[in-house]
């Protein structure tokens, strides 16, 4: 087989259209997969050979939970520094207001 051309003779329908169609772009994606692939841990490997259906999507909504658990944390932080801000920013004036308004008895 000449390189760019095929020889009919040599090859199945199957491979002259795998052939045919192996364009720059659908190298450079099968590249990039299996880059990716040989990236992962192996227990990572091992859990999206054995993944079905269901446990995709259970993973899926463990990880949109776990982030809006996060969000719902910031938001409950944010919210109880704002409220002791409140506390102290009130309680300053009232103490002021307390020690102009007393009594003071000699």
């Amino acid at each position: 087989m000449a390189r760019g051309k095929l020889d009919i003779a040599e090859v199945t329908p199957e491979q002259e259209a795998f052939w045919v169609g192996l364009t720059s772009q659908r190298v450079a994606n099968l590249w990039a997969a299996a880059d990716d692939w040989a990236d992962l841990s192996p227990e990572a490997k091992d859990f999206l050979r054995k993944a079905d259906k269901a446990k995709i999507k259970q993973l899926d909504a463990t990880i949109s939970f776990m982030n809006a658990a996060g969000i719902i944390g910031k938001f409950l932080w944010i919210g109880a520094a704002t409220l002791f801000g409140l506390f102290i920013g009130v309680s300053q004036p009232w103490k002021a207001f307390g020690e102009f308004f007393t009594v003071k008895i000699k």
